[in-house]
């Protein structure tokens, strides 16, 4: 599949590229990342290289995963990232540290969903380790239901599965009939 480019009133999402390298690396140093995204400890510059210049273009050309990188527009610094894994339809993302508070996540991934679901992805899930309330939050807003408290989808770096906060989001068409999980409130 041919990558996507999005954009907001503020945001793109386009493109990780071999200059965000550097940039990737520094904010994957943050221990917020590391207790909450199943990224390699300690994350070096090797890393961010692979992720931006392998996985992620191959994803994209073998449609398995979406992967953007968030930018103010007009300026080329990498704030975050926000990605769809295809198989398990798991909406995930990030943001570093300088950037958090200033609202970009919940419009990034409000973008995402929206092209998401305009092009068939219906059904959308989100999991963060329990006690991820910031990640929690950008679901609540941009209208994920909390379904369960469970282990994660998927392993981490130490082939553990820890307990995850989970949620649904179905496409706003009409189309669909109630989501599979019960709705709960959310924990935070």
């Amino acid at each position: 599949m041919q990558p996507v480019v999005l954009t907001t009133e503020r945001l793109t999402l386009d493109l990780l590229i071999d200059a965000d390298v550097d940039v990737m690396t520094s904010y994957c140093q943050d221990t917020a990342l590391k207790d909450a995204v199943p990224i390699p400890w300690p994350y070096g510059r090797e890393h961010a290289d692979g992720f931006i210049n392998v996985l992620a273009p191959q994803w994209w050309e073998d449609g398995t995963e979406f992967t953007w990188a968030i930018r103010r527009t007009g300026d080329p610094l990498l704030l975050g990232v926000v990605g769809f894994n295809v198989e398990s339809t798991a909406i995930g993302y990030w943001l570093g540290a300088p950037h958090r508070g200033n609202g970009f996540m919940p419009e990034a991934v409000a973008e995402a969903v929206s092209w998401l679901h305009s092009v068939g992805h219906t059904e959308l899930h989100w999991e963060a380790v329990v006690g991820n309330v910031a990640s929690a939050r950008v679901a609540q807003k941009v209208g994920f239901d909390y379904t369960s408290t469970a282990p994660a989808l998927g392993r981490f770096r130490d082939d553990t599965r820890p307990l995850c906060w989970h949620a649904h989001r179905a496409a706003d068409n009409g189309e669909l009939s109630e989501p599979t999980d019960a709705v709960l409130p959310w924990p935070i």
